[in-house]
This record gives structure tokens, C-alpha cells and sequence, in this order.
């Protein structure tokens, strides 16, 4: 007999925990017992991008236009996971691909990096610029083994989560010191390190003092890590829905022979003596490869949902990773045997969105401005759950 995907879509309309989004998923945070359904197979796609200074799309190119810092640290993030999974009793199982990237430097940084393109920009009138900057971004791929607990299956879930990370891409940056424009030329003085899986080495003879030419080479090779994610959740009364997860305790990924640059500038005149044979006194440095072990900064998220009706449901979260707050709240109404709506706003960044859950389905689109280009905050989310 075949049956009619009609009544399927209803069902999975109505199941509670399909798909639910909160600040948790700004950071890629994993939270295995917002998902009710026992047995299911799931597609989950997300993805977040902000910074404080200019277009987040054009935070790796070239920026065009004068970038507009803000008071104090200025942030830049990017968090993505491509994940599937499948649960069935008190175990799930899945696999995943990662991208963590999360960058800080002062107004005077931002100002500075600007100047690299534009050195006009930098050296139109005197001033003091005071560089702090430092970055760290990887990937990964990952299987992921989760066990869930369920003493009081109408008020309370855990979910203990261990994870087997593959190594995969690198980027560590540190730059400090101080730049000093007079009379038409910046004087720097200060150190750089890059440390990046994807710098090819350039033989010494033809090397520039900005490329990459150790003495002895290598080929660098990625390696193995683990973490834990713990999640809980709790319904202390039929309408409130309270949830705190950590991922990434105790975790840790291995390089082998990663690609390492420090440069010192000692009082280097810019633009004009960079990478002239005149300038190799004043920047000095080493190139060479060097065993990484990265320790994995934990993420945070909380939340409280209310079902305000059995049609609408606000929410407040919040979700945090090394100093950097993320606070959230939404409202959701739900059709009669049709699909769910949320609206959300999230704080730090400005960036607004709106989802929709219809059945198995779920997309969530954000961004801080109607014009994408302009914008400094764009997310995305889209995911499948099938039920059986």
C-alpha cells in the first residue's frame, strides 16, 4: 500500500524539537538534545561570518573603501559545520566537516591593514598607530559518537558527545608594535608571525623578505585531536524550556611540520625599503617548520524558550567563545498544519533573521543590512530530519 506524503509532512510538522535555532548555531555549537525524534537521519548545513569594520564578503580581498572601526577590540569571526547524523535510542552517530576562524586587533590595526593597499591613506599626515593583532582559523573533519540520557523524559535530557577530529587547514597570525608616520614615511617597528599550512616555500635564492624560504625543507602534514561536548536540557513546566551546552572541552588538534615566518621590523621605513636589499638589516627574522598543538577554546551557549500559545514562542540565548558575546532573541508563530516562522536579532553583530520550518525542512537566512554587500553579519542555515 502506498501511503500519502501528506500526513508524513504533518506529523513532522508538528513533531517540537525539529530543527530549533537559537544564538547556539552563530558559533557552529552542537546540541544534540534539541533534537526529540529517537530515530532520524539528518542533513544540517550553517554558517556564520561578522566582523566590526567592513563587508564581511570582502573581509579576504581588498578593501576599496575606508574601513570603519569601532572603540576598543575589533572583532572578526567566521564559524561553519556541514554536518549528517543519525540517532536511533540513546545513541547518535555522525560525521562532519568544520571551519573556526576568529580574529582581534585595535582600530589602529584595522587602520593600518588598510594602509597596506592604500599606503596614501597612511602617509597623508603624521600620526602613531599602535598594531595588536592575532588570529587563529582552522578546519577539520570529524566523527562524532554521542550517548543520551533521559531520566525524567518529560523534563530533563543530557547528551555526553566524544569527537575524533582529522587536522586539517591552519592560520595563526601575531602581529604587534608600533607604526610612525612623519614627513611621507611610516617607520614600523615590531613583529609578525604567521604560522600557515598553506605557505609554499620559496627557494632562498629567489626570496623576497615577505616569502617563505627555510633552510631545510618539509612537507607539512596534518594530524589527528578530540574533544567533548556535554548539552543538557530541561522542562521545568510544560511552557519553559531551559538548555546549556559546551562544546569543545578538552579539546585539542596536532600539525607535524607546519610552515612558520617571524619577521622583525627594527625601525623599517614603509612602504619604501620593504622587500629592498636595503631593508635586510632592518627586518630580520626565521623561516622554518615546527609541531603545532592547537588547544580548542570551549563554546558556550545557553537559552530559555516560552510557549507564550500553543501558535507563538519567544526565546532568549546567548552563546560565547573567547570573550566574544553573541546574545539572541527570537519569536516564532506556528500555521495550523502549516509551516513554523521565527524571527531573530542578535545583539553584538546587529544582524536580524528569519527561518522557516516547514515538515523536514529548515532554512534560516541573517544579515545586519538589506543590502548584502553592504553588510557586516550574514549567516545561513538549512537542514533535512527524517523521522521514522
Amino acid at each position: 500500500m502506498r501511503t500519502s506524503p501528506v500526513p508524513v509532512l504533518i506529523i513532522l510538522a508538528a513533531l517540537p524539537g525539529l530543527a530549533r535555532a537559537d544564538a547556539a548555531d552563530l558559533l557552529a555549537l552542537v546540541q544534540p538534545t534539541r533534537n526529540d525524534a529517537a530515530t532520524a537521519v539528518r542533513v544540517d548545513a550553517l554558517g556564520f561570518a561578522a566582523d566590526d569594520f567592513t563587508p564581511a564578503h570582502s573581509i579576504a580581498r581588498t578593501w576599496n573603501a575606508p574601513p570603519t572601526p569601532r572603540d576598543g577590540p575589533n572583532r572578526a569571526l567566521g564559524f561553519a559545520r556541514l554536518e549528517t547524523s543519525a540517532s536511533h535510542g540513546t545513541w547518535s552517530v555522525a560525521v562532519f566537516r568544520r571551519y573556526d576562524a576568529l580574529g582581534s586587533g585595535t582600530p589602529d590595526t584595522v587602520r593600518f591593514y588598510h594602509a597596506l593597499a592604500h599606503p596614501d591613506d597612511l602617509l597623508a599626515r603624521d600620526q602613531r598607530l599602535a598594531i595588536d593583532y592575532r588570529f587563529t582559523g582552522f578546519s577539520a573533519d570529524g566523527l562524532r559518537l554521542t550517548r543520551h540520557f533521559s531520566p525524567a523524559p518529560d523534563q530533563a535530557r543530557y547528551a555526553v558527545s566524544l569527537n575524533l577530529l582529522k587536522a586539517g587547514a591552519l592560520r595563526m597570525e601575531r602581529a604587534t608594535g608600533i607604526a610612525t608616520t612623519a614627513g611621507g614615511v611610516a617607520t614600523v617597528n615590531g613583529r609578525r608571525s604567521l604560522l600557515y599550512t598553506g605557505l609554499d616555500p620559496t627557494p632562498t635564492s629567489q626570496a623576497h623578505l615577505n616569502d617563505f624560504a627555510p633552510v631545510t625543507t618539509g612537507t607539512p602534514s596534518t594530524g589527528w585531536g578530540v574533544s567533548v561536548d556535554l548539552d543538557a536540557r530541561w522542562q521545568p513546566r510544560p511552557d519553559l524550556r531551559l538548555s546549556v551546552a559546551i562544546n569543545d572541552l578538552l579539546g585539542r588538534l596536532h600539525w607535524q611540520d607546519v610552515p612558520e615566518m617571524v619577521q622583525d621590523f627594527n625601525g623599517t621605513a614603509w612602504p619604501l625599503q620593504f622587500n629592498q636589499p636595503q631593508a635586510t638589516a632592518r627586518i630580520t627574522g626565521a623561516n622554518h617548520y615546527r609541531d603545532v598543538t592547537l588547544h580548542l577554546k570551549p563554546k558556550v551557549a545557553a537559552a530559555a524558550e516560552w510557549s507564550v500559545s500553543p501558535r507563538w514562542q519567544a526565546d532568549a540565548s546567548l552563546a560565547t567563545v573567547q570573550g566574544v558575546v553573541l546574545p539572541e532573541a527570537g519569536l516564532s508563530w506556528q500555521a495550523t498544519a502549516g509551516p513554523r516562522v521565527r524571527l531573530s536579532y542578535e545583539t553584538r553583530f546587529g544582524s536580524a533573521g528569519v527561518g522557516v520550518r516547514m515538515g523536514p525542512f529548515y532554512a534560516e537566512v541573517r544579515s545586519d543590512r538589506f543590502n548584502l554587500n553592504d553588510a557586516h553579519s550574514l549567516g545561513a542555515r538549512a537542514g533535512l530530519t527524517v523521522a521514522f
